[in-house]
C-alpha cells in the first residue's frame, strides 16, 4: 500500500522519541530537527543537522542511524566512543549497550562480553539487563575453546553447533543431534559466513531484492518487538489473578472418568470364548491380538485403547468395561462383531489441581489481558494521531463466518455485498498527524488480499470497521517508526534483524550464482517425458468405492440390506463409521480406492459392477466388503502438457542441487574451511 507521508507534527516526535531516548534531549532543536528528518527517510539531512550537536545525544543517535540505517558498525562504534560519561551513571548504559553490540557485529566476541558483563552487574534493574544478560550467553558459546572448525578469519566453537541443534524444530533435531549431523551443521555455520563474505564482496546488499526483503522484515520484526515489549510485557499476570480464575472456573479442568483397556476383535461368540480362554490359560495377549483380531489398527496398537466416558460412540463399551475390577477378563457384544476384553485400568473423574493446569490458566488470562492492553493501546495510537473513521461503529456481535461460495467463485460478491461495497464513502479515514488518508481503495485492496472465504464478513459494518482501524494501526506503526524503532536495540529483535540482513543475503547470492545460472530448454523435458512416460506417468487403473467392512458373510447379508435403504447421505457416513471393522477407512465414510496390484479379485469383480449399485464380495484376508462402485479409471500415461511444468522444475531443481553443491565445494576451498573430523568421533555427543 502506498504510504502518503507529510510533516510529523512536533508533538508527536515528542512523545514518541522521548520513550526511545532518555527524557531531556529533545530540547536540542538540532536534534529534534534530525530525529524529524531520520523518520522521513532524509538520513543524510539528519547526520548534517547532528554535527552541529556531536555532544551525548547528538554521537548516539548519529551512531545509530550509521548502524541502523547504513549496516556501518566501524562507523558508529567510532561516534559512539566520543561520547564521555561517567562509569556506572545511567546515561552510561546507553554508551556500554550499543559499544557491546558494535563489537560484536565486527567480531570482537571477547570483548563485548566483557561489556555485556559488565552492564548488566551495574545495572540489574536497567532497561537492557535481559538484553546483555542474552548477548553475555551468545559470546560465551562463540569463544568457548572448543573449536571444531576454522576458515580464514574465525571459527566455530562446540557449542555454536549446540545452539544451532537447539534451535531446530524438535521433530528435526534428532537427526543433527549425533557426530556425522554436527559435523554438518558445523561446516555449515562455517559456509554461512564465507558466503556471506563473498555476497558482501559482489555489492549485493545494494541489490533491489535484498533492500526490499530487510526492509520487509525489519518492520516485521520491529511489530512483533513492539507486541512483545509495548503489550505482552504489560499483560502479565500475578499469581493471585490466576488462583482467582481457576477457582472460579474448576469446571473446565475436570478430567473425566476413565478405562483403560485391551480389545481383541473377533466374528462370532464362539472364537471370542476360545481366545477368552486362551487368555485365562496364560496365552500372551500381544500375539493373540496379532493372530486373532479381525481390526487391522490393532495389530500395530495390540488392541490397547483409553475411552473417557465423554466419547459417545464407545460409551456402551466404557459402561460395560468401567463397572468390572482392574484385571478383568470378558466377553461382549457389538453390533455384527465379538471382542474379548481385559480392564488394564481405570480413573474416577476429578478437578485437575491449580499446579497441574497453572500454565493453561496462564495462558488464558494473560491472553485476556493481552487482548485489553492492545484494544487500549491502539485507543492511544488513535487518540494520539487524531483518528477519524467515517464509519459508524458496530458495537452488535457478528458472526464471523467463512463462505464456502468464495471457494468455488473466487472474488464474485452477492448483491448485497456489491451495495454495502457502493455505500462505502471513498474516504474511509485519516491520520491528521502524518495527514495519511485511507480510502475505498485500501480497503478493497486489503479484502483482495485476504483468503476469499473471510471477505464477507468484512462486508459488514462492524467487519468493514473492524479492517479500517487495523489498516490505520498498521499505517500508524509503519510511516512513524519512532512507534516502533526503540525496540530494535531488545538483543533478540536485534538479533533477528541481523539474521534478516544475512538470510536475504544468502538467498540474493544463491539465485545469482546458483538460480540464476541454470535453464531448462524444450528438448530436455520433452526427452525427460519419452523416456519415464510409461514408468514415472503411468496411472494403474482403479475403481474408486463406498464400502463396509464386516467380518461374516452373514453380517455382510445384513448390512447390504440396510445400506441399500439408507438415502441420505451423512445418515450412510455415519452406519459405515458406526459399523465397518476398518475403523480408519470407516471414519472417512468409507471411501476407497481399489488396484490390480493390492485387491486383484475385488478389483476384477468390482470392474464389473454397474456404478453405485450396492453389492458384497469376500476379501482376501477373511472379511467381506458390502460395496458400491463410485468411479470406474482406466489406465493412462499422463499427457505431456499435463506434466511439462513438474518436469521442468524437477530438471530445473536436479540441475541447482548439482550446481550449488559445486558453488559449496569452491567456497569451502576459497575460504579454507578445515573441520577438525576428530572432534566428531564419538558415542552420542560428538566428541564433546
Amino acid at each position: 500500500m502506498k504510504r502518503v507521508v507529510a510533516i510529523l507534527a512536533f508533538g508527536a516526535l515528542l512523545s514518541c522519541s522521548g520513550k526511545y531516548f532518555e527524557d531531556g534531549y529533545v530540547k536540542n532543536e538540532r536534534i529534534t530537527s534530525a530525529l524529524l528528518k531520520e523518520v522521513m527517510g532524509d538520513y543524510e539531512g539528519a547526520l548534517n543537522d547532528l554535527k552541529g550537536s556531536d555532544g551525548y545525544w547528538g554521537n548516539l543517535l548519529s551512531a545509530d542511524i550509521y548502524l541502523y540505517r547504513y549496516r556501518d558498525p566501524k562507523k558508529a562504534l567510532d561516534l559512539v566512543n566520543r561520547v564521555k560519561v561517567k562509569k556506572g551513571s545511567p546515561a552510561s548504559q546507553e554508551v556500554l549497550y550499543r559499544k557491546a553490540l558494535l563489537l560484536e557485529l565486527l567480531g570482537n566476541y571477547a570483548e563485548a562480553g566483557k561489556l555485556y558483563e559488565e552492564l548488566a552487574i551495574r545495572f540489574p534493574n536497567g532497561k537492557y539487563f535481559e538484553s546483555a544478560s542474552q548477548a553475555v550467553e551468545e559470546m560465551f558459546r562463540r569463544n568457548f575453546p572448543d573449536t571444531v572448525v576454522v576458515y580464514d578469519g574465525g571459527y566455530i566453537t562446540s557449542m555454536m553447533v549446540d545452539h544451532a541443534i537447539e534451535q531446530i524444530p524438535p521433530f528435526n533435531r534428532a537427526q543433527f543431534d549425533n557426530p556425522e549431523g554436527r559435523k554438518q551443521i558445523a561446516e555449515r555455520l562455517a559456509i554461512e559466513v564465507a558466503a556471506l563474505k563473498m555476497a558482501e564482496s559482489m555489492r549485493l546488499d545494494t541489490s533491489k531484492e535484498v533492500k526490499e526483503k530487510v526492509e520487509l522484515d525489519k518492520i516485521n520484526i520491529l511489530r512483533q518487538a513492539y507486541y512483545q515489549y509495548g503489550v505482552r510485557e504489560k499483560a502479565k499476570a500475578t499469581d493471585q489473578e490466576l488462583l482467582a480464575y481457576y477457582n472460579a472456573n474448576k469446571s473446565q479442568y475436570r478430567v473425566p472418568a476413565r478405562v483403560d483397556i485391551r480389545r481383541i476383535v473377533l466374528k462370532d461368540s464362539a472364537k471370542a470364548e476360545e481366545v477368552l480362554n486362551l487368555i485365562k490359560e496364560g496365552g500372551n495377549i500381544d500375539s493373540l491380538v496379532k493372530e486373532f483380531s479381525i481390526e487391522k489398527a490393532d495389530a500395530e496398537t495390540g488392541g490397547k485403547l483409553t475411552i473417557y466416558d465423554t466419547y459417545e460412540s464407545l460409551r456402551d463399551i466404557f459402561n460395560a468395561a468401567y463397572e468390572k475390577d482392574t484385571g478383568s477378563i470378558f466377553t461382549y457384544k457389538r453390533d455384527t462383531v465379538w471382542m474379548v476384553i481385559k480392564v488394564e485400568g481405570k480413573e474416577k473423574d476429578r478437578i485437575r489441581s491449580f499446579e497441574e493446569v497453572r500454565t493453561m490458566v496462564k495462558g488464558v488470562v494473560e491472553g485476556q489481558k493481552e487482548r485489553e492492553v492492545f484494544e487500549s493501546e491502539k485507543g492511544r495510537l488513535r487518540e494520539f494521531y487524531g483518528v477519524k473513521i467515517f464509519l459508524k461503529e458496530d458495537t452488535t456481535e457478528a458472526e464471523g463466518k467463512e463462505s464456502e461460495r468464495y471457494e468455488e467463485e473466487g472474488k464474485v460478491l452477492t448483491e448485497e455485498e456489491k451495495n454495502f461495497l457502493k455505500s462505502l464513502p471513498e474516504t474511509l479515514a485519516v491520520i491528521q498527524k502524518i495527514n495519511k488518508v485511507i480510502t475505498k481503495a485500501d480497503f478493497e485492496d486489503r479484502l483482495n488480499k485476504m483468503p476469499a472465504r473471510y471477505r464477507s464478513y468484512y462486508l459488514s459494518p462492524k467487519g468493514a470497521y473492524q479492517l479500517v482501524n487495523d489498516i490505520m494501526i498498521q499505517e500508524i506503526l509503519e510511516v512513524t517508526e519512532s512507534e516502533l524503532r526503540r525496540y530494535y536495540l531488545h538483543y533478540p529483535f536485534f538479533k533477528r534483524l541481523r539474521d534478516s540482513y544475512r538470510d536475504a543475503m544468502l538467498l540474493r547470492l544463491y539465485e545469482v550464482v546458483v538460480k540464476g545460472k541454470v535453464s531448462v530448454s524444450d528438448e530436455e523435458v520433452k526427452e525427460y517425458y519419452e523416456k519415464n512416460k510409461n514408468t514415472e506417468f503411468k496411472e494403474v487403473a482403479r475403481v474408486r468405492v463406498q464400502r463396509v467392512v464386516v467380518p461374516t458373510r452373514d453380517s455382510a447379508r445384513k448390512v447390504l440390506a440396510k445400506v441399500s435403504s439408507i438415502k441420505k447421505e451423512d445418515k450412510l457416513r455415519e452406519f459405515i463409521r458406526n459399523t465397518s471393522v476398518y475403523t480408519g477407512e470407516g471414519m472417512a465414510g468409507g471411501f476407497a480406492f481399489i488396484t490390480p496390484d493390492k485387491e486383484p479379485d475385488l478389483f476384477k469383480s468390482a470392474w464389473k459392477k454397474p456404478l453405485r449399485v450396492w453389492s458384497m464380495d469376500k476379501l482376501n484376508d477373511g472379511n467381506w466388503a458390502v460395496y458400491r462402485v463410485l468411479e470406474k479409471i482406466n489406465e493412462k500415461i499422463k499427457p505431456f502438457d499435463e506434466v511439462k511444468s513438474y518436469i521442468r522444475e524437477k530438471l530445473r531443481y536436479e540441475k541447482e542441487k548439482e550446481l550449488y553443491e559445486q558453488v559449496l565445494e569452491q567456497i569451502k576451498k576459497d575460504h579454507k574451511i578445515v573441520v577438525f573430523e576428530e572432534k566428531f568421533k564419538g558415542e552420542g555427543d560428538g566428541g564433546r
